[in-house]
């Protein structure tokens, strides 16, 4: 078997440990992250206000690390209009409805997955309490203001997981984001199928939309904290970690492909 220099990425959860925050960081001239080493959100600024991209855990202290990183980052929470949640699993949809009853919000995710939140007796925080304001299928558009979120359906992680697609720009110049919605693979055998086509099918979605720019809410899954830290002191001249183009959108695809066919071999 070839070797290579690099280091195997061992994709290991943090969710057993106890993490301090990260400092909320701007990373693109309307994206920046907030959360610590296990899990974040994504605050999406447009001309008529703020989306935020999951809202991690449903306990306390991340509910006043989100108010807390709007702060640091000397943004208004009052100006939150939608959150965007990529599935049904309580690391993802936290306290969302929190934001809504105090800020205003609206909540969105895909129809699938919020019956199967309501019913993932699994998960360590229980089922889903609250309503949706609207849900998002299959190549939706989400717009507000001058920005577009394709939604792209990409079961396997969770049965309606989305994965999402929308333009930033880094000092004026544009690029395109891809999120890919659910990281581990899914336990249940009967959804792995599903996972790799998911995978297949939005890495050729992300080609024809040109992505460049890779992220994840599991920074641990991709070196995120440590590209966030080169963010934190870079300086005019030096190329945004996050951009890694075109060719290295597919690659990064490409790993969680073999990742999912490799839990197939077993």
């Amino acid at each position: 078997m070839e070797k290579y220099w690099r280091i195997p990425n061992p994709i290991k959860p943090l969710f057993k440990k106890e993490l301090e925050p990260f400092p909320s960081t701007k990373f693109f001239d309307q994206l920046s992250f907030i959360g610590n080493p296990n899990v974040g959100c994504f605050v999406l600024e447009t001309s008529e206000g703020i989306i935020m991209i999951d809202c991690m855990e449903p306990q306390n202290q991340y509910v006043e690390m989100i108010e807390k990183g709007f702060s640091d980052l000397d943004l208004d929470i009052k100006d939150l209009k939608v959150i965007l949640i990529t599935h049904g699993h309580g690391d993802h949809y936290g306290k969302a409805d929190y934001f809504r009853e105090k800020y205003g919000c609206k909540l969105y995710i895909s129809k699938i997955d919020y019956e199967y939140a309501l019913q993932d007796y699994r998960s360590p925080v229980g089922v889903l309490s609250f309503e949706i304001n609207d849900y998002l299928d299959d190549m939706d558009v989400f717009k507000l203001g001058d920005t577009q979120v394709t939604c792209v359906m990409t079961p396997g992680h969770t049965p309606g997981c989305l994965s999402y697609i929308f333009p930033v720009t880094d000092e004026g110049v544009k690029h395109m984001v891809g999120i890919w919605g659910g990281t581990g693979i899914p336990r249940d055998p009967g959804l792995i199928n599903d996972y790799l086509n998911s995978i297949r099918r939005f890495t050729r979605i992300c080609d024809e939309m040109g992505c460049d720019v890779e992220i994840s809410s599991h920074p641990f899954v991709n070196n995120g904290i440590n590209r966030l830290e080169i963010i934190r002191n870079i300086t005019d001249g030096v190329h945004n970690p996050f951009v890694v183009g075109k060719a290295g959108y597919q690659y990064t695809m490409k790993g969680f492909e073999k990742m999912c066919l490799e839990s197939m071999e077993n």
